[in-house]
């Protein structure tokens, strides 16, 4: 028997899947930068204390940022479980994580001058998130409560969701 459901459109699989994949390797990202990092502030007092001054300072205004990207990546790991799941909070969130690592990417390209590959990453996937979910099948999807409860059959049944109650 089946209930009036829209159809799953075939790109949120994907979109989860990469979505996964890309806030595990911003954390694996993130730990490797930030242990260069903190290596990298501490050699940084062998060339006298101005220079390790400076680049503490600057350490600590790269370790603010990789803390708002762990941050981001955690985001988008609840994003992309709601979606795999078809709740409604998973679109949100995701266009959530997509609007705010623009914001925070582009300022990180700016700051370092377009060198960071990462920042380039999650820009780009951040434009896709954003294109995709706006597709009027998406919203569709997510607007009618796909993963609703079906109604109960008969007075007496109870709340059983499968065919076999």
């Amino acid at each position: 028997m089946s209930y009036a459901r829209p159809p799953r459109p075939g790109i949120l699989g994907p979109l989860s899947f990469f979505s996964f994949v890309l806030s595990f390797l911003n954390v694996v990202w993130i730990v490797i930068l930030a242990v260069l990092a903190l290596v990298a502030g501490a050699v940084g007092f062998l060339f006298g204390p101005v220079v390790g001054v400076l680049g503490s300072l600057v350490v600590g205004l790269f370790l603010v940022m990789l803390l708002a990207q762990s941050l981001l990546s955690v985001l988008l790991f609840l994003a992309a479980w709601r979606t795999w799941r078809g709740l409604p909070s998973g679109r949100s969130l995701h266009l959530t994580w997509a609007w705010i690592t623009m914001i925070v990417d582009l300022l990180d390209l700016a700051f370092t001058a377009g060198i960071d590959g990462g920042a380039w990453v999650r820009l780009i996937y951040a434009m896709f998130v954003i294109f995709i979910l706006n597709r009027d099948d998406v919203r569709a999807y997510f607007s009618r409560g796909a993963f609703a409860p079906p109604p109960t059959r008969g007075k007496g049944k109870g709340k059983a969701f499968d065919e076999w109650s």
